[in-house]
């Protein structure tokens, strides 16, 4: 069965197909701006006459160039040696690290390496290699780590407080 719109569609696109070309047409016969500027003797107007150039203005005199005095000498410049580089302080005469609690210390050395909280399994196998190089080497490094307090996770992963204080800087 043919769907009833199917010869109605059809006569639309017939009736639109000889409807553009009149409507077209009827457009191409319009004259519109751009007529008038491109072809103006054809659409009435005439093209303006062409303007005669008109004769250059008289130049002024040439003005001479203002006297310039000669550069006076430029200043001596004094040349200084650069300053030698400081001496680092050898170890002794560095002054000695500030009492700190055990419980300072431990929360400095946890807040730089966070790990020390974690698991076995949950580090990394760099952190797992930096541990097991510090254990005995018959031990189980897992079971070792995990039964571990961090008082000692912390001592087993930080030199003295010393070689700490030092690496960050003065």
């Amino acid at each position: 069965m043919r769907a009833p719109f199917a010869s109605n569609g059809r006569r639309s696109v017939a009736l639109l197909c000889l409807l553009l070309p009149l409507a077209g047409c009827e457009a191409m016969n319009r004259v519109t701006v751009l007529d008038r500027i491109f072809e103006p003797q054809r659409f009435g107007q005439q093209a303006p006459p062409p303007r005669r150039a008109a004769a250059p203005a008289p130049r002024p005199p040439a003005v001479p160039p203002p006297a310039v005095a000669p550069p006076a000498e430029p200043p001596t410049i004094m040349v200084m040696e650069p300053r030698p580089d400081p001496v680092p302080a050898p170890a002794a005469a560095r002054p000695a690290a500030p009492a700190e609690d055990a419980e300072a210390q431990l929360r400095q050395t946890v807040r730089q390496h966070p790990w020390l909280t974690r698991f076995w399994s949950e580090l990394t196998l760099t952190e797992q290699a930096r541990i097991a190089r510090q254990l005995p080497p018959g031990d189980d490094p897992s079971g070792r780590w995990d039964s571990m307090g961090l008082a000692d996770r912390a001592r087993l992963a930080g030199g003295t407080p010393d070689e700490r204080r030092w690496a960050s800087g003065p």
